[in-house]
């Protein structure tokens, strides 16, 4: 960020230097990563501009760079989809990407900020599918008029003695689950692999 500010002294903030480049949304689509130390112009910015924002927590951890304020950016409307990040990261598994957004978001509010609760398996889930499938247009959601992308997945391998509604297996599938429950996939109503 200071070798940025460096070359483009006349900068307001890290993402104004792409502003003055037209590499900040508005007509660039725009995905900024990380966005662990964006200050509050900056979160206007992104947000009158329409960036989107890609939370990758475990990279964020392993470079100890910081715990991005995901829940203001999700209270603020602001566009935010689930990233792996393996440059910095161990996996690209998103069932793991989804746990450390949880546990992130744990430190930030235990640590940090008590103001910005924890996310929830439902945001974090929106996060991976939804939310980061904005970017791309309409896809991520079995919503009407959405490309049909699925991965199916088969929970019976993680056995419960009680019965479990679909969001208590989902959040089991996100702590537990690996590549043995993909039962198959699906991009744009094609199966691509089982």
């Amino acid at each position: 960020m200071a070798w940025v500010q460096e070359l483009c002294p006349k900068s307001e903030f890290y993402g104004d230097a792409y502003d003055q480049f037209g590499l900040f949304g508005r007509d660039s689509k725009t995905v900024m990563a990380h966005c662990v130390h964006s200050d509050e112009n900056e979160i206007r910015r992104m947000k009158e501009n329409g960036v989107f924002i890609a939370h990758c927590p475990e990279s964020n951890t392993n470079l100890s760079s910081g715990v991005a304020p995901i829940r203001q950016y999700l209270e603020e409307g602001m566009h935010v989809g689930l990233g792996s990040d393996v440059a910095a990261g161990s996996t690209e598994n998103m069932f793991v990407a989804m746990r450390y957004a949880v546990q992130a978001s744990k430190l930030r509010w235990r640590l940090k900020d008590e103001k910005l609760t924890q996310l929830t398996m439902p945001e974090v889930f929106y996060m991976a599918t939804k939310g980061g499938g904005e970017f791309l247009g309409k896809v991520g959601s079995f919503e009407a008029g959405y490309e049909m992308d699925a991965v199916v997945l088969d929970d019976k391998r993680l056995i419960h003695p009680q019965e479990m509604n679909v969001e208590q297996r989902l959040e089991r599938m996100i702590y537990l689950a690996d590549e043995r429950e993909v039962y198959a996939k699906y991009v744009a109503g094609e199966k691509v692999a089982d």
